[in-house]
């Protein structure tokens, strides 16, 4: 990166709630320990108008873009539809200035674009300014290369962020306790709450589990009455409990408070929340589907089909009575391939790799 700009664009990093916003979170602290510097420009905000924000980063683009032309190496953080949109509108401008561009795809909606004939036509038009391409698991790598793109694509996963990369580093030096067999078992599920999250059937399983397992679902959306209701018709009301949207500390505390992690989604492109359950050491039930399979491995869980309450269920089970098996594996490869520092570097490999080849 000697000699030129880096600027990252996305959506803000402490104003927006998802896994983008924490991902830009951690790269920049990673850039941060480096002494790497950057420029930040902020392309949408929960807090702030959302055409006045794009109006905003569009000629804060423009600017830099005439100001440092092939210097400028600008790193596109891509969501759906309208992040595309956006992205692209900023990045026409900077290719006309010679200004270096990558797109960082993160949203599970470029699945849907690849196996749809509009998408696809739609997806060319936006791939068009853009010099590089980065994916976030070999899976992703994999569906661009069959969709067609012939731009270099590199494989890079998002990072956590440093207190949950701490928290791993913690985990793996506490004393573990074994757990009585018949013990209560609190699970946990985290996320929006919207259709494609699977949350609707971790209840469904919990009707078929035994009373000593509980469930706690955190997060805010769309389906939550509908998840409450449900919950309600197969009288689980005292075995499962809503907590709401929880941050830091709370977070924590939530996590350290339960003894499995269940999200079988698949509604995700990649999924940090998953690598945060790692980092304190909870054994994992996941969705056996596309980028999830990348990012949770044998060593620290188990993958159960889409939409099979029955199957999550035996999973639980499972994870309970052989607990002791998945120990110290979550954290260990949390710090061993999600930290801050380690994901920056795989980053500026790239980026130096666009340097060679310009």
């Amino acid at each position: 990166m000697a000699g030129n700009k880096l600027i990252i664009v996305g959506t803000h990093s402490t104003e927006t709630r998802g896994g983008i916003s924490a991902a830009v979170s951690g790269y920049e602290q990673g850039f941060t320990q480096q002494s790497i510097e950057f420029i930040r420009v902020n392309s949408h905000s929960d807090l702030r108008s959302r055409i006045f924000t794009w109006l905003s980063a569009w000629f804060q683009v423009l600017q830099l873009s005439v100001k440092y032309r092939s210097r400028a190496v600008f790193w596109f953080h891509c969501g759906p539809w309208l992040s595309l949109t956006r992205k692209w509108s900023f990045a026409v401008i900077a290719r006309l200035f010679g200004c270096q561009t990558v797109a960082h795809m993160h949203s599970p909606t470029l699945h849907n674009y690849i196996n749809s004939q509009y998408g696809q036509f739609l997806l060319k038009l936006f791939f068009a300014p853009f010099g590089r391409v980065i994916a976030l698991t070999p899976w992703w790598k994999d569906q661009l290369v069959l969709f067609g793109i012939n731009k270099p694509i590199d494989v890079c996963a998002n990072p956590v962020s440093e207190d949950i990369l701490s928290a791993a580093i913690q985990t793996l030096s506490t004393p573990k306790i074994v757990r009585e067999p018949q013990g209560d078992i609190v699970i946990l599920s985290m996320a929006r709450l919207i259709e494609g999250k699977g949350i609707e059937h971790v209840i469904d399983a919990m009707a078929i589990l035994p009373e000593h397992y509980h469930l706690k679902v955190a997060g805010e959306g769309p389906l939550k009455q509908l998840l409450i209701q449900r919950a309600a018709s197969l009288k689980l009301q005292h075995r499962v409990t809503f907590v709401g949207w929880v941050d830091s500390v709370i977070k924590h505390n939530l996590f350290n408070s339960v003894d499995i992690f269940c999200l079988p989604s698949k509604y995700d492109s990649f999924g940090v929340v998953f690598i945060e359950a790692m980092a304190f050491d909870l054994p994992i039930i996941a969705c056996d589907w596309g980028p999830i399979t990348d990012v949770v491995t044998s060593e620290v869980g188990l993958l159960v089909p889409y939409c099979h309450p029955q199957a999550i269920a035996d999973s639980v089970e499972t994870l309970a009575k052989n607990y002791q098996d998945y120990w110290g594996k979550g954290p260990q490869r949390v710090m061993d391939n999600f930290s801050p520092l380690t994901c920056c570097k795989n980053v500026i490999n790239s980026f130096f790799q666009q340097d060679n080849s310009a």
